[in-house]
């Protein structure tokens, strides 16, 4: 449920209990209540919001008030009273619709409307009321809260359990529920949330969010809505928004001696990053009143169908306004699941270019808990700034109550044998996970036919002919911080009747206090069948499909056995290193078979010894190696969320610097092989906002000694055949063959870049923008020192999917060589994060 809220958290606020307590409904003249309307004291920043049935509870302390309720699209209104002592006071606000002056927008013929001139100058005034906000603090209070509409009986032939949702049986209901208390700073290079109060419904120790965007400031050119990934969109004062929206002065009304213009905004073509709906005015200042705006599929709104922001500001001073409060809301049915979420955020004690103390961004800390933050009395919440609706309120009681049993150890038990029955499409396809009593072990296994993803206990090959190849892993949860990892694999080919075992096992301890500060040590042993290229990559699964049905074996691979210790230290500040002592005997494997479904010439397939690495490598051979491996990584920009108990490091913005080397030793163990390879490479993504992004990631390298390098120790380059694509896009090339451009050269380069426009140009291409569909285009380049050269470009479509799945990609890619060699065609992929992002190098673990 975090997930799919986690961008719509975008604000917390205070809580402070004081003396008197101000309570009553917000209305419009017909008794319709009005949602989230804003209540405030005039002269100080102290307000609340109404809550979704529009009431409001306002705390203040004894004294004297004008009281001002707010609400887009009506006339703002207020009240004088006296507050003393504790007392209840009631009083509840009628807005009328605005009063707007509409002499004033009369349009001659051949004029534009009045808007473009009101625009324009909030044009201008632009940067200095963005400027205002750069350093700035406030304390806020923020409520999320996600409900389901409908919900389907069944997904996937899977019963849905309403009960444990907690929705009622026709999926009606909250799913998720919580309210923060924080402080926000900003000094316009930093930032910085102190969370002082979380409560997550049925979750007493939740710790409900811990960053997201705190003001949605349409000062920005780009306003981004969804998070650091998304490209962001026009806002309606941007420096270019005259050439993206239109604008109509619907009227102007008085408000507290300012004149307001209403300007509705709405874009100038279909399917461009823009907003539509209302923004107001101030004149004279030229600062944004407020706002209620809306994105669409119409403005290329992939994820959800409906994303909607509303503002309201109040003058700090004569042309300096800050936000008070707003108002998020997102909708999207998939797959019968019709949910909405609004966020609500109350901000109070707003301080503008006020001076912050340096002391307060100390330690690279972006966000910061209380030690008790989610430790709160249920009584600290009594003077909330949006009172809880009564299903809100019943949610909160009756899921604390079912947390208390759904953490007893009876309860987390049967949880578990649920999830240990036998789930069939797990075992042929997924990956198979069983957990023992109170999870202290876990056992995983690979799939039995389709391992899509990883290598499957069934394949086929012509050098072992059908093979089983079960995996299977435990992990054993020592203490909290102190776990033992044991991977083992058996495998056995039938053609070849060779039978291998291999396993490691790793210790791994955590620090405490700041968990991605870990020391690993391990060993490993045994022996196995390995891809010549340690990056493996030829799938398994296509093989046996290329095998069986085109008569084409792509897996090379040879027997070895291993012994091997290693050691990896992470600092959890983005430096990491990792080293490991390896003696190897390698033994090659020959064709075994040339059984195949489709008939053919036994000259169909391929010698497992392919030409280019025999030309270019010592003779293939029985013999042994002693390696040294060792790689330091490094990403600068770390800062870090410190949670009640923990600290933990935020992913940084910066490239990741990756160093690696190594040494064959001669002579220890009868070892044969003798070289050293060193290799340096810098992959990130740059973003340029509403222009997409740039992802690279670039190599060079070489052999400093090559007295005997083998097959496995060559540079090679991460191939591929076919016309599905599955490797990871920035760590290989679409059409290089697999092995041509091995070599033990003294110097090589590689490249691989990509810029996805992230719907630029493609929202104005039919049936793409429809579709939500992206484009991208970039290069592969290899180049050695040897003039053994390749280069590769492409332009694609990408985030081909349905509403959030959307992970599909299609190429057409266009290939040279400096063997004089060429190749066009279409790839066909998986454009997965995950698969984009290798947690580990070769070196560090291969089978």
């Amino acid at each position: 449920m975090k997930f799919l809220f986690c961008f719509l958290s975008f604000l917390i606020g205070s809580g402070s209990v004081l003396a008197g307590v101000i309570k009553g409904k917000v209305t419009d003249a017909k008794g319709t209540s009005l949602p989230y309307a804003t209540v405030y004291v005039k002269g100080t920043t102290i307000g609340v919001s109404s809550n979704s049935s529009g009431e409001y509870k306002l705390s203040v302390p004894d004294g004297t008030y004008q009281v001002y309720c707010q609400y887009i699209g009506f006339t703002q209104e207020h009240f004088n009273v006296t507050v003393s002592g504790d007392k209840e006071i009631m009083h509840d606000f009628i807005l009328t619709d605005e009063g707007l002056k509409i002499e004033e927008v009369v349009i001659k013929m051949s004029r534009e409307d009045p808007a473009y001139r009101i625009i324009r100058n909030a044009i201008k005034q632009r940067k200095y009321h963005l400027r205002q906000i750069e350093s700035f603090q406030t304390s806020i209070y923020f409520k999320g809260v996600m409900r389901s509409r409908d919900m389907p009986e069944k997904v996937l032939g899977q019963k849905v359990n309403t009960a444990e949702l907690g929705v009622d049986s026709l999926g009606k209901g909250v799913l998720y529920l919580t309210e923060e208390e924080a402080d926000y700073y900003t000094n316009g290079r930093q930032e910085k949330t102190v969370i002082h109060a979380v409560h997550e419904s049925g979750d007493k120790s939740g710790l409900g969010f811990s960053r997201f965007p705190h003001v949605i400031t349409f000062y920005k050119n780009n306003v981004n809505m969804l998070g650091s990934s998304s490209r962001g969109f026009i806002s309606p004062i941007s420096e270019n928004a005259l050439n993206f929206y239109n604008y109509k002065l619907l009227g102007t009304f008085d408000e507290q001696g300012k004149t307001i213009y209403k300007i509705r905004v709405f874009q100038k073509r279909k399917y461009e990053a823009c907003f539509n709906g209302i923004i107001y005015i101030a004149d004279s200042s030229w600062a944004i009143h407020s706002l209620d705006l809306n994105l669409t599929k119409m403005s290329g709104l992939d994820f959800v169908d409906t994303l909607k922001v509303e503002q309201v500001y109040i003058p700090l001073s004569e042309d300096n306004w800050v936000i008070k409060s707003q108002v998020l809301y997102f909708a999207v049915n998939i797959m019968m699941f019709d949910i909405t979420a609004t966020g609500v955020a109350v901000y109070n004690n707003q301080q503008a270019n006020t001076f912050i103390d340096d002391a307060v961004f100390a330690g690279k800390i972006k966000s910061q808990y209380d030690k008790t933050a989610n430790k709160i009395d249920s009584g600290h919440w009594e003077n909330r700034p949006i009172p809880l609706k009564e299903d809100e309120v019943v949610d909160f009681r009756v899921k604390d109550s079912l947390n208390e049993i759904r953490s007893t150890p009876q309860y987390i038990d049967s949880i578990r044998r649920r999830n240990n029955r036998f789930k069939p499409m797990a075992w042929l396809v997924g990956e198979p996970v069983y957990s023992g009593k109170e999870y202290k072990n876990i056992y995983r296994f690979n799939a039995l036919a389709l391992g899509l993803f990883r290598e499957s206990v069934i394949n086929y090959n012509i050098i072992e002919g059908f093979d089983l190849a079960p995996k299977a892993n435990w992990l054993h949860k020592i203490d909290s911080s102190t776990n033992l990892n044991v991977d083992g694999a058996l495998r056995y080919g039938f053609s070849n009747r060779h039978f291998n075992a291999i396993t490691r096992v790793s210790y791994t301890t955590h620090d405490r206090a700041w968990r991605n500060r870990a020391w690993t040590y391990g060993v490993e042993g045994g022996k196995y069948v390995f891809q010549y290229n340690p990056a493996n990559p030829v799938m398994p699964f296509l093989n046996t499909y290329r095998c069986l049905l085109v008569r084409e074996n792509d897996l090379k691979i040879y027997e070895r056995w291993e012994a091997a210790g290693f050691v990896k230290r992470n600092y959890g500040n983005g430096l990491s290193w990792f080293i490991k002592a390896d003696w190897q005997r390698r033994l090659p494997l020959t064709n075994t078979t040339t059984f195949s479904i489709i008939p053919g010439s036994t000259g169909g397939f391929a010698d497992n010894a392919p030409p280019p690495l025999k030309a270019v490598a010592a003779e293939w051979e029985p013999h042994n190696a002693m390696l040294v491996n060792a790689s330091v990584s490094y990403r600068p920009g770390i800062t870090y969320t410190q949670y009640p108990d923990y600290k933990v490091a935020n992913r940084s913005r910066w490239p990741l610097f990756r160093a690696t080397f190594q040494k064959a030793i001669p002579g220890i163990l009868d070892g044969k092989a003798d070289f050293e390879k060193w290799q340096f490479s810098v992959r990130g993504v740059t973003r340029f906002g509403f222009l997409g992004n740039m992802k690279y990631n670039i190599l060079t390298g070489g052999f400093l000694k090559t007295a005997y390098v083998s097959f496995p120790d060559l540079k090679h380059i991460r191939g591929m055949r076919g016309i599905g694509y599955s490797a990871p896009y920035l760590e290989s090339f679409q059409f290089a063959p697999y092995y041509q451009f091995s070599n033990k050269d003294h110097f090589f380069t590689e490249a691989h870049l990509e810029y996805h426009m992230n719907g630029l140009l493609s929202n104005k291409i039919p049936v793409m923008k429809q579709a939500g569909f992206h484009l991208l285009f970039g290069a592969n380049v290899f180049y050695s020192a040897a003039n053994n050269n390749y280069t590769e470009t492409f332009i694609g479509v990408d985030n081909i999917g349905w509403k959030m799945v959307r992970f599909l990609r299609i190429d057409f890619v266009q290939s040279w060589d400096s063997h004089g060699g060429s190749n066009s065609g279409i790839r066909f992929g998986f454009n997965l994060s995950s698969a984009s992002n290798s947690k580990y190098s070769p070196i560090e673990s291969e089978w």
